[in-house]
């Protein structure tokens, strides 16, 4: 019984991530980043900060983003690191 749960599941949760993510109509998304940081310390070490992005999937209507960011700090301190900061971004582009 557990092992046809289990199976249920990820067949759930396959199909959830199979579907693309797809907004019809208004949409709109005001963001508020106040002092945040992302920070990337240590050889080879990776930081990733999304703050009311939309990372993929279509979007179609009236899509209008707000964006209010003060005193935010993205950083990466080491050889190799590498920080990414994203805030009120529709599209994903890693620079890491």
């Amino acid at each position: 019984m557990k092992l046809l749960l289990v199976s249920m599941l990820m067949c759930v949760s396959f199909f959830a991530v199979a579907q693309d993510l797809k907004i019809d109509g208004g949409v709109q998304m005001d963001v508020s980043a106040e002092q945040d940081v992302n920070a990337s310390i240590g050889k080879d070490s990776i930081a990733a900060q999304s703050i009311g992005a939309i990372e993929s999937g279509d979007l179609s209507g009236d899509i209008q983003i707000g964006v209010e960011a003060a005193e935010d700090v993205n950083a990466a301190i080491g050889d190799g690191a590498c920080a990414q900061q994203e805030i009120g971004t529709i599209g994903k582009k890693d620079s890491c």
